[in-house]
């Protein structure tokens, strides 16, 4: 997780949410998309048709449009070559995504430009990477998770701090955000016991940045952590257990 902070480019900096447009005739793909960009802390604006997406673009402009290639009237492939010839939107960014698994489709897309073709289902953390290379000059690589989890910090065998005493409110792949009553200083390595449902994964983590009581923007305790040593089976479980909070409750049927 924390690359150069959370949940900002920088440690605990408060940053302004995306708008990303999302254009799908598949009221079911619709939802579950414009729900998991949501979860994924984007703002989003959902549309039908490519002459509804063009309208919105008039009036505003997006950081993102998100395209299902077939769409109800003007196809996908039909808007993307609009928005990329119009000199007021040219420069938004525009991911294609399809359940077609035509390579000549592909091919025509990124030729108009488009900054990715997708094909369904969708993967979130593939999903969160290709906008985060679209819309940032600093994307990050791994999905950051808004949460609540225990944890013990320090050695447990030695008596590390019990799980009361911390709260993880953010996790990644390479790393967390601990609030806790005693942060330590930047630098400092230490082992973590983090409790996923009746699991428990150990890692070794480095504090990268540390506020005391009435530091930092949140004026609350906490470090954020990155994991030096974590075994590749612990990191794909943290991974799993991302994707299963941001897709819970969210079918591609409805």
């Amino acid at each position: 997780m924390v690359e150069t902070g959370y949940p900002g480019s920088g440690p605990l900096r408060e940053k302004k949410k995306r708008l990303i447009l999302v254009v799908d005739s598949d009221a079911a793909h619709l939802y579950y998309t414009g729900m998991l960009l949501q979860r994924l802390d984007y703002n989003i604006h959902t549309v039908k048709t490519a002459d509804d997406a063009l309208e919105v673009m008039e009036v505003a402009l997006p950081a993102l449009v998100l395209t299902e290639t077939a769409l109800t009237g003007v196809n996908g492939l039909e808007l993307l070559k609009r928005i990329k010839r119009n000199p007021k939107t040219t420069r938004v960014p525009v991911i294609v995504y399809s359940q077609s698994e035509s390579q000549s489709l592909k091919d025509a897309c990124m030729r108009e430009g488009c900054a990715a073709f997708l094909r369904k289902p969708i993967v979130p953390e593939v999903l969160y990477a290709v906008i985060q290379e679209a819309t940032e000059t600093r994307p990050r690589r791994y999905i950051r998770l808004n949460t609540c989890l225990g944890l013990i910090v320090g050695d447990e065998a030695e008596g590390g701090s019990s799980p009361a005493d911390n709260c993880i409110t953010a996790i990644s792949e390479n790393g967390v955000y601990i609030n806790t009553s005693t942060p330590r200083k930047t630098g400092t390595q230490l082992p973590l016991t983090i409790f996923l449902g009746a699991s428990r994964i150990r890692v070794e983590g480095i504090v990268l940045y540390s506020f005391k009581q009435n530091e930092g923007p949140l004026r609350e305790p906490g470090m954020g952590i990155k994991f030096l040593h974590i075994v590749p089976e612990d990191q794909a479980f943290i991974r799993e257990f991302i994707r299963k909070e941001l897709t819970q409750e969210l079918s591609h049927d409805r």
